[in-house]
């Protein structure tokens, strides 16, 4: 993944935002099983055996919320059977598959953004214009990851010092009042830190590791121009789908779709590329 990481970091984030963008405005099925597939197949080659949880949870989100839907929702024609005096129909099945691929297919992307965002590239994005703002967006998405790590240290110390294994709320809330407290020391000696440095004030100097080229432009516009595609598509209402009161008959144009599948897979590429470099051309890479 170090060729990736080669683009300046407005890149990457535009991408991210126009495949995710059109993934939560949309119920088109075509569109939201190429946003899917293409999250699975980057978040798969980035971090292999770590995605697997993740993915896990995908499954059960959509799985629940599939099942579940048509107990609440009893719209659609289609009965398939009857949970006491309310009909269990197909219409309403498949539309919660289709939210459940929506907020699947948008944890998997969040799971690629972080393994490709760092809090350097938000800071290298806005830390010129809006100094504060990058800060506290960087220090939010670092936060968990950081608490997570803290509170695993903690439980071994935990057991090592001789607590037992067993489960338990009281050991749980300890451990986390812990971290919380230790992470609130931290957050008080980098604000005391960074005023006494001068952050953010008028006197402050931006320095910028990358500088915006022909392949950063290249790559950003051929991200942008499947995007506007999509989006012109979408507007002239050639990828609308419905499910109430009955399946849609139409919502797939190939244009639409062949652009946004390229758009989710695009990345593929420059991982494929890095790849055979460095197994054919190890001088080239």
């Amino acid at each position: 993944m170090c060729y990736l990481k080669t683009f300046d970091p407005t890149v990457p984030m535009t991408y991210f935002l126009c495949v995710m963008s059109i993934c939560v405005f949309t119920v088109n099925p075509y569109l939201q099983v190429c946003a899917l597939t293409g999250g699975v197949v980057l978040l798969v080659s980035i971090k292999k055996k770590e995605s697997l949880k993740l993915l896990a949870v995908c499954a059960l989100i959509m799985a629940v919320m599939a099942v579940t839907n048509p107990l609440f929702v009893h719209r659609g024609m289609t009965e398939l059977f009857y949970v006491g005096k309310q009909p269990y129909t197909l219409e309403a099945l498949l539309y919660g598959l289709s939210l459940g691929c929506s907020i699947a297919s948008l944890l998997i992307w969040f799971g690629v953004w972080s393994a490709l965002i760092t809090q350097d590239e938000i800071l290298a994005v806005f830390g010129k214009r809006m100094p504060k703002t990058a800060l506290v967006i960087s220090m939010i998405l670092g936060f968990i990851p950081k608490l997570h790590s803290k509170y695993t240290r903690l439980l071994h110390a935990f057991y090592a010092g001789g607590g037992t294994r067993r489960k338990s709320l009281k050991r749980t809330a300890m451990i986390f009042t812990a971290c919380l407290a230790y992470e609130a020391e931290q957050v008080i000696d980098i604000s005391l830190s960074m005023k006494a440095r001068g952050y953010g004030s008028k006197s402050r100097t931006y320095s910028q590791r990358r500088h915006f080229r022909k392949k950063d432009a290249a790559a950003l516009a051929f991200s942008l121009a499947l995007c506007i595609t999509c989006y012109v598509l979408i507007g002239s209402r050639r990828l609308d789908y419905w499910y109430y009161p009955r399946l849609s008959t139409q919502g797939f144009d190939a244009l639409g779709v062949g652009s946004y599948f390229l758009l989710c897979l695009s990345p593929m590429y420059y991982i494929i590329k890095e790849k055979l470099l460095w197994r054919y051309c190890p001088a080239a890479s």
